[in-house]
């Protein structure tokens, strides 16, 4: 049964082939990309002060005029790369590895040229073991080797020439007076200091990143527990109320009543033979002490009324609406052999279910749901305990439980309430606002979510701060549960998009852009759409109430 509530009034992503050479999708910035982002900032920052003053101090300090405006040159070039490198990652979707492979690369020559002046032998050489350290840090691999291999290069190239006699030591701290064995004394042991540096730096970014994944999955798998008994609380009565209920054995018209399948809010369902035919069937009653509400009456021939509209393999077929003996109404259906997608949930070790799988659910349920949409039915409570599977080949999946469906046209039940199921819910659904067929779809992309990644986009069992997280929060990127294709990340982001307008049109939309996607043969201009959504409301991002 549904739930009733009042209404209340975003491994890294591959970067489309448009973007600019030094931006990522908006979706990969990860709070850890974020921090690394900012640390960034901080040290190209302190950078530019250090040059500022070393080149005021040019104009005063000894040794020969060409070095030092060439110095001055030189100083004056990494100062410009370092205030451009702020602003460009000023905006964060700009920072990617390749922009600090380029800025690295380039600050670090630039770096050991400028040292030249002020002595590769003395302190100020430190600061190159600083610039080590900082990207050895970066998530950026390829930069940490970069900057690293171009400092150890280039110094080792320019000292070894100095301890050889081979190029002068104009320097401040000029170490032409010195003994050969001592100046490649400091040679050598620049380069293990170097090599130090970049291992320490190195070992740290593993230990912190294991740290890391290590917190992120046991935050997974919590969350992915909390949702499992979430919607195994939500399902506990049914699968306990079932066996013998109180009219099992007795005759309603042509139907004897068997064993009970399940009892909610609202009614049993029983297995019952047909006395003339002999088929079996499964008959829903309307609890007795509901009878004399007339709403829960209305609601009881609506779902019998919305089912029956529906011509659809995929949906359980309606064969007869009836009453029984003291006026209340029944419902004889096709009786299904086989599980929901609850009880498949609950017995996966992960709580999810392959991705072949999910293709064929989602293939089934759209044509269901657009059979329901055709019959002008909005269905309203899509969740993992109305999906069913049947047993009997071909294996199909089928759309259970119209009971908080709406036809289309037809007077409303209830008047500023949201009713569905909070986790599959669309937010114009959580609102309490008019319907269409695309809170269905939205449902259908929650489910898929859900299979997938091994929880529902949105996980608590507070129904308010769970219904504004549908109202203004983006569901977690499904890459940081599972791996799969990022087409299919871009295919739900449309799917489960805040506004009905930006979702697909249709549900067979979404179904066949969820099918390319599975198979790597999403249209490019489904993608850049997807893309464009994702950019706009980041994976994991809130939106301002």
């Amino acid at each position: 049964m549904g739930w009733l509530v009042t209404s209340l009034d975003p491994a890294q992503e591959p970067v489309p082939a448009s973007a600019a050479p030094w931006s990522v999708p908006v979706a990969s910035v990860s709070p850890e990309r974020r921090e690394e982002i900012a640390r960034t900032r901080v040290f190209f920052k302190s950078l530019a002060g250090l040059l500022v003053v070393l080149v005021g101090f040019l104009l005063v300090l000894p040794g020969p005029a060409w070095l030092r405006s060439t110095t001055a040159g030189l100083a004056s070039s990494l100062l410009v790369l370092c205030l451009a490198t702020v602003w460009l990652i000023g905006d964060e979707a700009r920072y990617s590895d390749r922009l600090i492979v380029i800025v690295g690369t380039l600050g670090a020559a630039l770096g050991v040229l400028v040292i030249y002046y002020l002595g590769l032998f003395s302190a100020a050489a430190s600061m190159l073991a600083v610039a080590i350290f900082f990207f050895g840090l970066s998530s950026a691999a390829e930069a940490a080797r970069a900057v690293y291999a171009t400092i150890a290069l280039l110094y080792l190239l320019i000292t070894s020439c100095i301890a050889a006699s081979v190029l002068p030591d104009h320097s401040l701290f000029s170490v032409d007076d010195l003994p050969e064995l001592s100046r490649w004394y400091r040679v050598v042991m620049m380069q293990v200091v170097f090599g130090l540096t970049y291992y320490l730096a190195r070992s740290s970014r593993r230990a912190a990143t294991g740290a890391l994944q290590g917190a992120e999955q046991m935050r997974f798998e919590l969350r992915q527990r909390e949702a499992l008994l979430a919607e195994a609380r939500s399902e506990l009565d049914w699968a306990l109320r079932t066996g013998e209920g109180h009219m099992s054995g007795q005759t309603l018209g042509d139907y004897r009543l068997e064993h009970l399948l399940g009892r909610g809010g609202m009614g049993e369902v029983y297995a019952a033979v047909h006395l003339l035919t002999a088929r079996r069937v499964a008959l829903k009653l309307l609890h007795a002490n509901m009878l004399e509400n007339a709403e829960y009456v209305q609601r009881f021939m609506r779902e019998a009324q919305a089912a029956a509209a529906v011509p659809s393999e995929h949906v359980a077929e309606v064969y007869e609406l009836g009453f029984t003996p003291n006026g209340g109404p029944f419902i004889a259906m096709e009786l299904l052999e086989g599980h929901d997608l609850a009880y498949y949930l609950r017995r996966a070790d992960d709580g999810r279910l392959p991705v072949g799988t999910v293709v064929t659910m989602v293939d089934h349920a759209a044509g269901a749901l657009a059979a329901v949409r055709d019959a002008g039915v909005v269905h309203r409570d899509l969740k993992p305990a109305n999906l069913f599977l049947v047993d009997s080949l071909p294996q199909k999946w089928k759309v259970l439980d119209f009971g908080l469906s709406k036809i289309q046209g037809g007077a409303a039940l209830t008047r500023e309430v949201a009713m569905g199921t909070p986790q599959y819910m669309a937010p114009e659904q959580a609102q309490g606002l008019p319907v269409d067929h695309r809170a269905d779809l939205y449902a259908l992309a929650a489910l898929a979510y859900r299979t997938l990644t091994g929880q529902p986009p949105f996980v608590g069992e507070d129904i308010g701060p769970l219904l504004l997280d549908v109202l203004y929060t983006q569901p977690e990127q499904p890459g940081a549960f599972v791996q799969v294709p990022v087409e299919i990340e871009l295919v739900l982001a449309i799917a489960l998009a805040k506004k009905p307008e930006d979702r697909f049109e249709y549900v067979e939309d979404f179904a066949a852009a969820f099918r390319a996607a599975a198979l790597g043969e999403l249209d490019p201009d489904t993608r850049a759409y997807g893309w464009s959504l994702v950019k706009q409301h980041p994976w994991g991002s809130t939106r301002r109430r």
